[in-house]
C-alpha cells in the first residue's frame, strides 16, 4: 500500500505543481488579463478547495478513500485538460474552481489512506515527502515543457499526471479497516476530540511563515538587488526534504506536540530574520530556518489530527486540519500584502513571524501533559 500511496500522491501534486508557473503566465498572456486577475485565479482555487474540504472528508469516511481519491484525480485531470479550450477568463476561472474541488478530494483521500496504515506516523511522513516532492518538481518540469511546446504541453502533462492517483485509487480497498496502534505514537488519546482543530490552528500559524517565502520572497530579493529567487526556492525545497528524509524516525515517533512547537518556532524565526537582517546572507539563513520548520510541521499536524480517531472519522479530521492551510494562505496573503503597502515588506515579515511563533503556545499544554505522564511513569518504575 505504501508504494501505491506514494505514487498516487506524487502524481497528484506534480499535476498541481505543473500549474504553479503556468497559470499566472496564461492569465496575463493569452487571456490578456490584468495582473490582479492572477490573484483572483489563485483565490478561486483556494476558496473552492476550502469549501470542498468538509464534503471531501464526508466522502472519504462514508464512501471510502477510493471514492475520494478517484473523484479528486478525475476532477484534477479533467479541469487541466479542459484548459485547452479555455479561451476566455470566466471559463478559465470556473475550471480553476473545479481544480480546487479536485485538490481537496484527492488530498483528503490520500492523507486518510496514510492514516490507515499500520504505522501511520511513518506513512504520514512518507506522504508529506511525496506532496512536497511533487510540488517542487512541478514548476521545473512545467518550464521545460513550456519552452518545448507551450501551454498545450503543460495542460496535457498536468492532466496525465492527475490520472495517476485516480488509477491508484481504483486499486485500494473500498472499505477502511482500522490499523493497530502505532507503537511510536505517544500522544494522549484523551485529548483527541479537539486534536484536529488544535492541529489546524497550528497549521494556520505555520502557513503565515510559508506565505512569506512563497508569495513575498521575490519582492524582497528584488528590493535587495539579489536577482531572481530560483536558487533560494531550490534551497528551501532541499532543506525541507532533507529534514523529512533524514528525520524519518524522529518525525514518525516523537510526540507531535513537540515537533509542532519546534516547527512553529523555526518558521517564525525565519520570517523575523528576513526583517532583522535584510541581506542575501540573511535571506539564506532565513530560508534554511523556514525550510526546517516547514519540514517538521505537516507530519506533526497530520499525526496529531488523526491519532486516536476511529477509521470512519479520519477523513473528516484530515479535512478539518488541512482546511486551515487555505484559510492561512488567504488571510496571510491579504494581510501581508496590505501591510507591505503601508509599512514595507519588513512589517509584514515581523507580523508573520509573530503569528507563527505564537502558534507554539497552542501546544504548551500538551507538552506539560507529556512531561507529567513521563514523570508518572518514572515514579511507577521506582
Amino acid at each position: 500500500m505504501t508504494g501505491r500511496l506514494l505514487l498516487g500522491t506524487a502524481g497528484a501534486f506534480l499535476s498541481i505543481g505543473l500549474l504553479i508557473p503556468a497559470v499566472p503566465r496564461y492569465v496575463t498572456g493569452p487571456l490578456d488579463a490584468q495582473t490582479g486577475w492572477v490573484g483572483v485565479s489563485l483565490a478561486v482555487t483556494a476558496a473552492a478547495g476550502l469549501l470542498a474540504r468538509p464534503p471531501a472528508g464526508w466522502v472519504a469516511d462514508r464512501s471510502g478513500r477510493r471514492a475520494a481519491v478517484c473523484a479528486g484525480g478525475l476532477l484534477l485531470s479533467g479541469s487541466s485538460l479542459a484548459l485547452l479550450m479555455a479561451r476566455d477568463l470566466p471559463l478559465f476561472l470556473l475550471l480553476r474552481g473545479v481544480a480546487g474541488v479536485g485538490e481537496a478530494l484527492v488530498y483528503v483521500g490520500l492523507a486518510a489512506l496514510a492514516s490507515d496504515h499500520r504505522r501511520p506516523g511513518t506513512a504520514i511522513n512518507h506522504f508529506s515527502v511525496a506532496v512536497n516532492a511533487g510540488l517542487l518538481m512541478g514548476p521545473a518540469v512545467a518550464e521545460t515543457l513550456f519552452a518545448a511546446a507551450g501551454f498545450t504541453a503543460v495542460w496535457i502533462a498536468a492532466a496525465v499526471s492527475a490520472l495517476v492517483p485516480a488509477i491508484v485509487g481504483a486499486t485500494v480497498p473500498k472499505a477502511t479497516s482500522p490499523p493497530g496502534p502505532d507503537p511510536g505514537d505517544r500522544q494522549v488519546p484523551s485529548r483527541r476530540p479537539r486534536s484536529a482543530l488544535r492541529a489546524g490552528f497550528g497549521y494556520l500559524a505555520s502557513v503565515w511563515g510559508y506565505t512569506v517565502v512563497s508569495a513575498f520572497l521575490p519582492l524582497h530579493l528584488a528590493a535587495l538587488g539579489a536577482g531572481s529567487g530560483g536558487l533560494y526556492f531550490l534551497a528551501y525545497g532541499i532543506v525541507l526534504l532533507a529534514v523529512r528524509l533524514a528525520g524519518q524516525r524522529l518525525l514518525a515517533t516523537a510526540p507531535p506536540a513537540r515537533l509542532a512547537v519546534a516547527s512553529l518556532l523555526l518558521t517564525g524565526a525565519g520570517s523575523l530574520l528576513l526583517a532583522a537582517w535584510p541581506s542575501p546572507a540573511g535571506t539564506w539563513c532565513a530560508i534554511a530556518l523556514t525550510g526546517a520548520g516547514q519540514g517538521l510541521g505537516l507530519p506533526a499536524f497530520l499525526r496529531m489530527a488523526v491519532y486516536g480517531v476511529p477509521a470512519g472519522e479520519r477523513g473528516s479530521a484530515v479535512a478539518t486540519t488541512t482546511a486551515f492551510f487555505d484559510i492561512g494562505f488567504l488571510s496571510a496573503a491579504l494581510t501581508l500584502g496590505a501591510l507591505a503597502g503601508h509599512f514595507g515588506l519588513s512589517g509584514g515579515f515581523v507580523l508573520a513571524g509573530a503569528v507563527s511563533a505564537a502558534g507554539a503556545l497552542l501546544f504548551l499544554p500538551l507538552l506539560r501533559h507529556d512531561e507529567h505522564q513521563g514523570a508518572s511513569r518514572d515514579t511507577s518504575r521506582r
